[in-house]
């Protein structure tokens, strides 16, 4: 594994130190009081996180147990979904394995859905749910889910479901102000957590719909997530030790600048990134520029260059780096740029490009 500071996967990111030792912590009983003023301690920073008075519940679980949760809880019958990549298409899977029916609207590879689009298609079959990937991890395209939550609105009883895995905690989420029903992402993306903990945030208007629906399952039921949420405890045994992870790395985040530090850093690494592609010219991003994730992006690399050559030679030097989830977005590398990584760890990163793409 490479050293802190030189993995750029897209998932799971680097762990820093602190947080890594935290997993040492004591085992206790998660239905103590103990528990609970963890877990009342940990929703300040998870709210402002997601930009929601709601509470944030924790599920012990990927971010996929989530996702199938906004099907279960909040699709009655049919769902649209907007694909623009492979999250997108993994949504809709999830959604038919759930037994809805999943209307795809297909998009470009590197672009989002736009507001006139989604209003075009919600004219046709009747649905009573959207859809979609914030930030397409595939391929680096970043949704306006606030303009396209203005759109669901108008339908008086279609709700809107946000995959917002490598979106959460990269950028800026205003979930309530937005009108968006449920948000989900996973602890191993911008939070920079070990994998197994899963986070979710839904609307009143989710909860209205859940509350009727007879196939919300059990350990994803949205109803016992939220209500033990709003009581500090966890519905079931959850993974203590990744909990003391949680706790310690909200607290390195408050000690650093709080989440618009954070988000700042997001940004400014995606800009690093877009001025090395544009004075190179031999490169491109995937997706469109000013709309590109903060968190993650997909490099189009010089004709010629294969992926997996360029990959072995990062890695031998102690980089990794993502390949494409799809061969028909091109010969391309996924570079996450997102949780305790800082734009001298790109840096580095880029001069080392530079030196193997001469």
């Amino acid at each position: 594994m490479s050293e802190f500071g030189r993995n750029f996967l897209p998932g799971p990111t680097d762990i820093h130190p602190e947080v890594m030792a935290a997993l040492q912590g004591p085992m206790f009983s998660h239905r103590s009081a103990r528990m609970q003023e963890i877990m009342a301690a940990l929703q300040p920073s998870l709210q402002e996180c997601f930009g929601t008075r709601q509470p944030v519940f924790i599920s012990t679980s990927s971010a996929t147990g989530l996702i199938e949760a906004a099907v279960r809880n909040g699709v009655r019958q049919r769902v649209l979904v907007a694909v623009g990549g492979y999250f997108g298409e993994y949504f809709a899977r999830i959604a038919e394995a759930c037994g809805k029916e999943a209307l795809r609207v297909e998009v470009h590879p590197g672009e989002a859905i736009t507001p006139e689009q989604l209003e075009q298609f919600l004219e046709g079959p009747a649905v009573d749910a959207v859809a979609l990937a914030h930030s397409e991890s595939s391929t680096g395209a970043l949704a306006d889910v606030a303009a396209l939550a203005r759109v669901v609105r108008a339908r008086e009883d279609v709700l809107l479901l946000v995959d917002g895995v490598t979106a959460v905690g990269a950028m800026p989420i205003e979930m309530d102000r937005w009108g968006a029903d449920y948000y989900c992402t996973g602890s191993q993306k911008a939070m920079a957590l070990p994998p197994g903990l899963a986070f979710g945030a839904a609307s009143e208007r989710f909860l209205a719909r859940a509350e009727t629906q007879r196939d919300a399952g059990f350990y994803f039921s949205a109803r016992k997530l939220v209500s033990t949420a709003r009581q500090n405890l966890p519905f079931w045994t959850p993974a203590l030790s990744l909990y003391h992870t949680l706790a310690c790395q909200l607290g390195r985040i408050a000690r650093s600048g709080g989440w618009p530090a954070r988000w700042a850093r997001h940004r400014a690494m995606l800009e690093l990134l877009e001025g090395w592609v544009a004075g190179r010219g031999d490169m491109r991003l995937l997706a469109r520029a000013g709309a590109r994730s903060p968190a993650i992006s997909a490099l189009l690399l010089p004709e010629g260059r294969r992926p997996a050559e360029v990959m072995d030679a990062l890695e031998r030097d102690g980089y990794l780096v993502g390949g494409a989830l799809d061969q028909r977005h091109g010969a391309l590398i996924r570079i996450g740029h997102m949780g305790d990584l800082e734009p001298r760890h790109l840096s580095a990163l880029l001069d080392h490009l530079s030196e193997l793409i001469a």
